[in-house]
């Protein structure tokens, strides 16, 4: 992990790679992401989408700005969640490889990921857990 620049850890994640740590509350996230960025040597974007709460805050802390940026959302109710984690971490890629800062990528990363969760919200595909819609500025 220090090779790599950032980190997208969940909740599940980011609790083994803080030793079985339990992170239940988002009171708790910010101080994990710091702590992360510390044993880790990189950022962290940590997600909160496995908290209960109805409004979900990501924490990203950009160890190399020594900021921390709260990137607020609202839960929306859809079983099309599927792959969330991947989509949002390779927008995030993305971003950086179109030149954006660390910071500046985190938020276009979330802001895509709720646009897409919200898109395909309605989608009724198969059994389970369906997929965003990453399209969604298609309008397909």
């Amino acid at each position: 992990m220090p090779m790599s620049r950032v980190i997208t850890p969940n909740i599940p994640e980011a609790e083994i790679l803080l030793g079985g740590a339990k992170l239940d509350r988002q009171s708790d996230l910010k101080d994990a992401a710091r702590t992360l960025a510390e044993r880790c040597g990189t950022s962290v974007l940590l997600k909160a989408g496995h908290l209960t709460e109805d409004k979900l805050v990501d924490i990203f802390y950009n160890a190399e700005e020594g900021e921390v940026v709260e990137l607020p959302s609202v839960r929306i109710e859809t079983r099309n969640t599927h792959g969330t984690g991947c989509t949002m971490s390779s927008a995030f890629a993305s971003m950086l490889a179109k030149g954006c800062s660390l910071t500046e990528s985190a938020k276009m990363a979330k802001d895509y990921i709720n646009s897409a969760i919200i898109a395909g919200a309605d989608y009724e595909i198969g059994h389970g857990f369906g997929p965003v819609n990453h399209f969604y500025k298609f309008n397909m």
